[in-house]
């Protein structure tokens, strides 16, 4: 009986395979529609196959995906459900080859067929993300974009770097943030080099090339963080206290004698620079003549221009902590 039975299994098993081996398996045909055939570095190309297959692998033609090299490791990628999405990181000439293949359930009897495009990818990039100066002391400081190309760098005179307050200097290094490795930087009319000290004390004029050949023309200002030079009660002068991480808010402490009437107080001041105001809301405060009460918090806002643009302002807040000793 059990001869019986393995003899039976084994007959089917064969009638099995024979049958899948004769299975008629459809013709696959290979069709895919580009979305685009001109691309730029780093834009979404998609694909859509419209043929027949059950199984789709596109060859997108970049290294390690180059049908022709695919004797030597280089592979395809599978499309999922009849949409594919891809980027080129290169600019170049790339073949797209598409292989639709059709098999019964044992995977005999493949059948395939192939269909091709050319697409273009140039790298015409001049986008500038971003702007840094990568290292104030131990920090890297992103410049603002602004209208019509124009970038601000808003600097600090002086940071807090552990117990003391080094000075900022106006000599910088530059990072450009763009997503092309190809594109060339140029400052004042000469090559970007990362490991330059640039004088941000004047506007820097920068030319973005591509590697396409577009031009695009930027302009890079810098300005400090306005804050007090001197600050003063009733001729005690303030000590100004930094915050290591928050460069626009600062604090002014100033210990006057016990008992003193902080209720009507003229207090002086100087400030970094001449274009700086300073206000408490949206009043301006004169040095010597506008009359505070520090008997509660006092915000003071410093704000500062820049020479050539008016429009552009720039603001930090310094609270006035008055102790007494």
């Amino acid at each position: 009986m059990k001869i019986t039975v393995k003899t039976l299994f084994g007959i089917c098993f064969f009638l099995f395979i024979y049958s899948c081996k004769n299975e008629e398996v459809k013709a696959p045909f290979a069709e895919m529609i580009v979305n685009k055939t001109l691309l730029t570095v780093n834009e979404t190309m998609t694909i859509n196959f419209i043929g027949v297959a059950d199984q789709v692998v596109i060859f997108t033609g970049d290294d390690m995906h180059n049908y022709d090299l695919r004797e030597e490791s280089n592979t395809g990628l599978v499309v999922n459900k009849n949409l594919f999405t891809y980027a080129y990181s290169v600019p170049g000439e790339y073949k797209i080859v598409c292989i639709a293949s059709t098999y019964n359930d044992l995977a005999i009897n493949l059948k395939i067929d192939t269909c091709s495009y050319i697409v273009k990818v140039i790298d015409d990039i001049t986008d500038i993300e971003n702007i840094s100066c990568p290292q104030i002391v131990y920090d890297e400081v992103f410049a603002k974009k602004m209208e019509n190309d124009e970038w601000l760098m808003v600097l600090p005179r002086r940071i807090k770097y552990g117990n003391y307050t080094p000075a900022i200097s106006l000599t910088q290094r530059l990072r450009f943030y763009i997503q092309s490795d190809s594109t060339k930087v140029f400052i004042n009319g000469n090559a970007f080099t990362d490991t330059s000290r640039y004088n941000l004390n004047f506007p820097l004029d920068i030319l973005v090339k591509s590697d396409y050949g577009t031009e695009r023309n930027y302009k890079l200002s810098t300005i400090n963080i306005p804050e007090f030079a001197t600050f003063s009660i009733n001729g005690v002068v303030g000590t100004l206290v930094r915050n290591e991480f928050d460069y626009n808010t600062l604090i002014m402490q100033v210990n006057l004698p016990v008992g003193t009437d902080v209720n009507n107080i003229v207090p002086e001041f100087t400030t970094t620079s001449p274009s700086e105001k300073v206000y408490i809301g949206n009043t301006e405060q004169i040095s010597g003549t506008s009359k505070v009460n520090f008997s509660n918090e006092v915000i003071y806002r410093l704000v500062s221009t820049l020479p050539d643009n008016p429009a552009i302002l720039v603001e930090s807040i310094i609270v006035i902590n008055v102790g007494f000793q």
